[in-house]
């Protein structure tokens, strides 16, 4: 790091620039600059490592959350450039006025500095400016080498709608700026207008409307009927398709498991975009992903979510029976659920731990599942485990809503790397399956993201025997006398009577990273 680049691009001799140093300080200060360049734009600068990290943003930065900004990288300045305004002449790289729009100090959010974060690709932190206050992200776009995306938080500052005024509007470039702007805003507001709204289908009126009850008391489910759930008239259809050929289940068994597992499966549905997995003929069939939904009957409730810069998707939100088995009925065997809600959608409610094993016997893997939950113990967490309805565990941590994913994501990066740490003969973190060491235990941290999920618990699998993600006892890891493939739809209910829920504790929240955060780096 340095202000080579910087040095190189100047005659000093020209420009009223600082030449500058790096600093051994940092006081973590920022600044953005109104620059009527041959083109118009705004740069925004960070302190940190005693240059000013800077970033190129053409249409400036925002307070509203949804208008997600590009921010293009240029070369470190020096710390001096905070106070420059001025006029760089004609011949000189970036020719034109220079001014401040707004500056002040601002903090790193989470509990890595602001230099790891940079090079991570994401940052977080909390600006105290005259005009940009409250939280901001800045990410690297993977797909997009170079260009990064500001963006504002959803907290008690942001104001959707914002619009950003210039220090200087009457000149030539700020007059083009402003035009380009209004045409800019204009084709947005098309676009938004063009985004095709979830079309909403009624339930055929040509078969046979029963309530819920009727329907599930029937002993085979076979043919197609309307079942009215809670009010809402789910369309059920083609119930005697063969979805488990070895167990000879049927859509319809799918159908009645959800309608009958929805008490205790909805709470950790509700509110949350869900990720459709779709086996129209069955597990041995063709299967595909949905994350947008075209068209849902009028009780599914949707979101639509920005999942990057001018796209949004229109997600499934779970909560209610009727949406459960309306899903079912679309061949979506297994729930995916964002770790987050809708109303703060990035912010998780738990992180998870998915113990994968490749060719390792079960009871190592509860092994390895104790071991994570005393080093959670020791920074002070509760954690809770269920199968994974496949082959491994997984370990959730309830945390409040307070924090962050890239905080939640550096967390479950610092305790996964203690897991290997302390089973270092049977576990790893190593993702490629080509690099990693036969007969390992994955310890994949890597879904603790925004989009990403886990198998809900007493989601079904799409594999033989139609095994159910189900909650254990920590006692029952320890005694391992258990196996994934125990608890199946035929059984899970009779087991919930028997042990009750084992996982509510998880929606209960409680628990804050900041302490196990420090206590993880200590070590």
């Amino acid at each position: 790091m340095g202000l080579e680049v910087y040095q190189r691009k100047r005659d000093f001799r020209r420009t009223p620039e600082p030449k500058g140093k790096v600093l051994k300080r940092n006081l973590r200060r920022f600044v953005v600059q109104e620059h009527h360049a041959e083109k118009l734009h705004f740069d925004f600068r960070l302190e940190m490592g005693g240059v000013l990290k800077s970033w190129s943003i053409p249409r400036g930065p925002s307070l509203d959350p949804a208008e997600k900004r590009l921010a293009v990288p240029t070369e470190d300045h020096p710390v001096e450039y905070l106070k420059f305004e001025g006029h760089i002449p004609e011949g000189n790289y970036g020719a034109g006025e220079h001014m401040k729009w707004d500056g002040g100090a601002y903090e790193v959010v989470g509990e890595r500095s602001a230099l790891e974060q940079f090079e991570a690709g994401r940052l977080k932190f909390r600006l105290q400016g005259e005009k940009l206050r409250g939280e901001f992200s800045l990410v690297r776009m993977g797909h997009w080498k170079g260009q990064w995306l500001l963006i504002k938080s959803r907290d008690e500052f942001a104001a959707p709608g914002w619009e950003l005024q210039l220090r200087r509007p009457e000149d030539e470039r700020g007059a083009e700026w402003l035009r380009e702007q209004g045409g800019k805003k204009q084709k947005r507001a098309a676009a938004a207008a063009e985004h095709k709204a979830v079309r909403r289908v009624a339930p055929p009126e040509n078969v046979e409307t029963l309530p819920a009850k009727k329907v599930f008391a029937r002993g085979k489910l076979s043919g197609n009927v309307n079942a009215e759930i809670d009010g809402a008239v789910v369309a059920l259809t083609n119930l005697d398709k063969l979805y488990w050929p070895d167990e000879g289940y049927t859509k319809g068994d799918l159908v009645r498991y959800y309608y009958e597992i929805a008490p205790h499966l909805s709470p950790y549905l509700r509110g949350r975009p869900l990720i459709m997995k779709r086996y129209p003929t069955g597990i041995g069939g063709k299967s595909f992903h949905q994350h947008d939904v075209n068209e849902a009957p009028e009780f599914v409730q949707t979101a639509a979510i920005d999942v990057e810069e001018g796209r949004e998707v229109d997600y499934i939100v779970g909560g209610d029976r009727a949406t459960l088995v309306y899903m079912a009925n679309l061949g979506a065997i297994e729930r995916h659920p964002w770790h987050s809600r809708v109303e703060h959608l990035d912010s998780p409610d738990w992180v998870v731990f998915d113990l994968d094993p490749e060719n390792v016997d079960f009871n190592i893997v509860c092994d390895v599942a104790l071991s994570a939950r005393e080093i959670l113990k020791g920074v002070g967490l509760e954690s809770y485990a269920k199968t994974s309805g496949s082959r491994g565990l997984h370990v959730y941590v309830p945390i409040d809503a307070g924090h962050g994913y890239a905080e939640a994501a550096r967390f479950a990066e610092l305790v996964a790397g203690r897991i290997v740490g302390d089973n270092p003969e049977v576990a790893t973190v190593e993702r490629s399956l080509k690099k990693r060491k036969s007969a390992r235990i994955y310890i994949d941290h890597m879904q603790n993201a925004r989009g990403k999920s886990v198998v809900a618990p007493y989601s079904v699998r799409p594999r033989p025997g139609a095994p159910v993600s189900a909650p254990l006892t920590w006692d029952e890891v320890r005694r391992k006398k258990i196996r994934p493939q125990d608890f199946t739809i035929k059984n899970i209910l009779r087991r919930l009577g028997q042990k009750g829920e084992l996982f509510a504790p998880v929606l209960g929240g409680g628990q804050t990273l900041a302490g196990a955060l420090r206590e993880l780096k200590s070590r």
